[in-house]
C-alpha cells in the first residue's frame, strides 16, 4: 500500500512522561493487558487520545495501546488490511466506503467539528463576514462567497468530509461543480504546500493547515455550518472487532472522557502533549495559543455521556447525528454519485447501543459505590 505508517511509540518515548516509570508499573505488571492498535491522524483533535498514554489511563482499563499515525484517508485501508483495530474517523468515511466495505462501523462519536471546516482563499476573495459587514443578508452573503468558486481551482482531499464541505456547498449555491469548479485532489499537508506555493485559488484541509494558511496571509471565506452540517469525529472499527471486543471499545470511550475533561481543566497541559507530536508530524507550527482558539470554539467536546446524549444523540441536539448522516448520503449518492444507494445506519451506526451500554455500566458503578 502506498502509505506511511508511523508507530508512535518511539515518539512518545521522547516527548511524553512514561507512565510505566513509577510505582504503577509494579502494580500493573501482574495484570495481563489487552493489546489495541489505535489509528490516529496528525490533527490537533484526532491526536488527543495520546494523552491517555501519558496519564496511564489505558492501563487502568486493562489496555496496552499502540498508536499508529495515519493520513485521514488512509484509516479505512489500514482497518481493512487488519493493520489497526480501531481509529478516529467520521460519518463521511463510513458512508463513502460502505458499499465496497460494509464491515466498517461507527462506534462512538465525541468531537463535533461545528466551526472547524473553513474554505480558505487568497486575499483578493471576499468572505461571508466581509459581505455581512457591507450590509448583505447573511444567507445571500454565503451564496455570494461560495459563488466565487465558479471557474476557479480548489485544492482538497477527495471522498472525505473536506471535499464534501466544498462541493456540497457549491451544489447548494447553485454551481455545477463538475463544470464550474476545478478540483485538485491532494492530502491535507500536500495540498497546503501546493496552495501556499501558488497553486489554486481556494483550499480546504484540517485545522493545522487552516492555522498555517492564515499565518501565511490567506483568509477563511466560508466557515463551519455555512458549508455543511457539522462532521462528528469518533471511534470507528470493524464489525468483527466490535463483536469480540466491546469491552475494549467501552474502555477507550471511558478514557476519552477523562482526556476531554483533563484538557478542559488544563488546556495548556493538553496542548503541550498534543502539539509535541503534531508539530513533529506536520509543518503546522501550531502554538498553545492556536490550540486554545480551536478548543471548545472551532470544534466542541461534550464532557460526559449525558452531554453526548444532549448534543449528538437526541433529535433536538444541535449536532444530531442523523442530520449529518443524511447529508452524507445526499452528497455521496445524489451529488457525487459514488454510492449506488443511501446507506442505512442500521448495524453500521452503533453509537446508540454503545451509549446504552456505557450509561448502564455507569449507573451500575454508582449503585455499587452507594
Amino acid at each position: 500500500m502506498n502509505r506511511r505508517l508511523f508507530a508512535l511509540g518511539w515518539l512518545l518515548t521522547l516527548v511524553l512522561v512514561s507512565a510505566a516509570c513509577g510505582p504503577k508499573a509494579e502494580e500493573s505488571s501482574a495484570i495481563e493487558l489487552t493489546k489495541v492498535r489505535f489509528g490516529v491522524s496528525p490533527f490537533q483533535d484526532t491526536l488527543l487520545p495520546i494523552i491517555g498514554e501519558e496519564k496511564g489511563w489505558y492501563e487502568d482499563e486493562g489496555l496496552d495501546v499502540e498508536f499508529v499515525v495515519l493520513g485521514w484517508s488512509e484509516v479505512q485501508e489500514a482497518l481493512a488490511a487488519g493493520e489497526i483495530d480501531v481509529a478516529i474517523n467520521n460519518i463521511s468515511s463510513i458512508i463513502a466506503t460502505h458499499e465496497s466495505w460494509p464491515e466498517f462501523v461507527y462506534y462512538y462519536g465525541f468531537n463535533i467539528f461545528d466551526a472547524g471546516a473553513a474554505l480558505m482563499a487568497r486575499p483578493e476573495f471576499e468572505s461571508v463576514e466581509e459581505l455581512v459587514a457591507q450590509g448583505v443578508d447573511r444567507q445571500i452573503a454565503v451564496r455570494r462567497a461560495i459563488a466565487q468558486l465558479s471557474g476557479r481551482t480548489v485544492i482538497t482531499t477527495s471522498s472525505t468530509d473536506m471535499e464534501q464541505a466544498v462541493l456540497g456547498a457549491a451544489y447548494r449555491a447553485g454551481l455545477d461543480f463538475m463544470a464550474d469548479v476545478n478540483v485538485i485532489d491532494l492530502g491535507p499537508d500536500e495540498g497546503l504546500a501546493a496552495f501556499l506555493g501558488g497553486t489554486g485559488d481556494f483550499y480546504l484541509g484540517g485545522i493545522p493547515q487552516r492555522t498555517r494558511a492564515t499565518q501565511e496571509g490567506m483568509k477563511a471565506i466560508v466557515i463551519g455550518a455555512d458549508l455543511a452540517p457539522p462532521p462528528i469525529n469518533g471511534i470507528v472499527t470493524t464489525r468483527q472487532y466490535l463483536e469480540k471486543h466491546e469491552n475494549v471499545l467501552q474502555g477507550l470511550v471511558r478514557v476519552w472522557f477523562q482526556i476531554a475533561n483533563f484538557v478542559e481543566d488544563d488546556v495548556d497541559a493538553g496542548a503541550e502533549i498534543v502539539l509535541s507530536v503534531l508539530n513533529t508530524q506536520t509543518g503546522a507550527g501550531m502554538t498553545t495559543a492556536d490550540f486554545k482558539v480551536f478548543w471548545q470554539n472551532y470544534e466542541h467536546y461534550p464532557l460526559s455521556p449525558d452531554q453526548i446524549q444532549r448534543d449528538i444523540l437526541d433529535p433536538d441536539g444541535y449536532a444530531y447525528w442523523r442530520t449529518r448522516w443524511d447529508d452524507c448520503n445526499w452528497y455521496f449518492h445524489e451529488v457525487r454519485g459514488t454510492i449506488s444507494a443511501p446507506v442505512d445506519p442500521m448495524g453500521v451506526f452503533v453509537m446508540e447501543e454503545a451509549q446504552r451500554i456505557l450509561t448502564d455500566s455507569e449507573s451500575g458503578s454508582k449503585r455499587e459505590a452507594a
